[in-house]
């Protein structure tokens, strides 16, 4: 079941969004809607969040970063057809979301500068490639431990 804004767990996060938390359920994703939906009728924004790095597998993080990126697009058209959403924001997460050191929104030139001077960057070129054609393709970086979607309403 998903958690609405009183988790503990992701207190820093709320602190630093100002925002209630809803976690994306991947295979209920009704639910999400629905929670984001009643947080966005109580609060002027909200924020849905999903880990990205939850295993020590690259394969895994990788295809739950791309599911999560899946997900919470569909959640962005969906509200933003349902609702007065006045503006929405992709967020990324560095290092997890339980200790967030660094949270800013892709596809700026903030996400620009945290990929080239904030998350780790291995010493193998071939690894630095994979890792850059990853990004391209998904919009994101692989070494973001969550990512989020910002939402505000009238």
């Amino acid at each position: 079941m998903s958690k609405f804004s009183s988790s503990k767990e992701y207190s820093q996060l709320e602190d630093v969004l100002q925002s209630p938390i809803i976690i994306l359920e991947l295979p209920d994703h009704a639910l999400t809607l629905l929670e984001t939906k009643g947080a966005l009728g109580t609060h002027k924004s909200c924020c849905v969040i999903s880990a990205t790095s939850t295993s020590s597998h690259k394969l895994h993080n990788i295809k739950r970063l791309y599911q999560s990126l899946v997900a919470l697009k569909k959640l962005q058209r969906q509200l933003s057809d349902e609702l007065q959403i006045t503006d929405t924001s992709l967020i990324g997460i560095y290092p997890s979301l339980e200790y967030p050191a660094c949270v800013y929104q892709l596809h700026t030139n903030a996400d620009r500068y945290v990929s080239a001077n904030v998350l780790p960057c291995n010493g193998s070129a071939i690894v630095g490639i994979i890792k850059h054609i990853i990004r391209r393709l998904l919009g994101a970086n692989p070494a973001i431990g969550g990512l989020g979607l910002l939402l505000y309403r009238n």
